[in-house]
């Protein structure tokens, strides 16, 4: 009879590490396409000064 319940117990906390392991990738994925937002977000910060730079710098050469 012991036999019966380790075995429910092993396939109970299998579940719950098959659950949990889901819940943590889907949270890892989500903070990687945060992470890739922030640094597009902040290419497109850096592109935009150098831009602004170069303009300011062709009109102080006029």
């Amino acid at each position: 009879m012991g036999d019966f319940t380790e075995k429910i117990k092993m396939r109970g906390k299998a579940e719950e590490d098959l659950y949990f392991d889901k819940l943590n990738r889907k949270l890892i994925e989500a903070m990687h396409e945060k992470m890739k937002q922030k640094l597009a977000q902040e290419n497109d910060n850096k592109n935009n000064t150098s831009k602004d730079e170069d303009l300011s710098a062709e009109d102080k050469s006029k």
